[in-house]
């Protein structure tokens, strides 16, 4: 009896636990979606990453490359990302291609094995 009463409260615990946890996760993404504006960088589910251009009620117009847009749920929006930085293109221009310091290293001879000596014949 007293083992029966411990998996009650145990699984009614767990259950508890689960219902708590789903209203967290729920109250999160409430938050993030109210927090979308326009001009934020967003990751969608589908793993796409864009800026959003414009937004309605219920859709969004994300911009992923110059010239590409996809027209998405808002419920489609995984997270709120941190916009890239164009550090490439300044990169490039600030070092003009020169010759490396280090120079290719030879690629190292292995020994030869030796052939066994020949038995002599009889």
């Amino acid at each position: 009896m007293n083992q029966d009463l411990f998996l009650v409260i145990a699984l009614g615990f767990i259950i508890f636990m689960m219902f708590f946890n789903g209203r967290k996760r729920k109250k999160a993404q409430a938050e993030m979606q109210a927090g979308i504006k326009v001009g934020a960088y967003v990751l969608l589910h589908s793993g796409i990453l864009g800026t959003i251009v414009s937004q309605d009620d219920k859709h969004l117009v994300v911009e992923t490359t110059p010239g590409t847009k996809l027209t998405v749920l808002k419920g489609a929006v995984r997270s709120i990302e941190e916009a890239p930085k164009k550090v490439a293109a300044k990169t490039a221009a600030a070092k003009p291609a020169t010759a490396t310091k280090t120079a290719a290293k030879p690629a190292v001879k292995k020994p030869v094995a030796k052939k066994p000596a020949a038995k002599p014949a009889k």
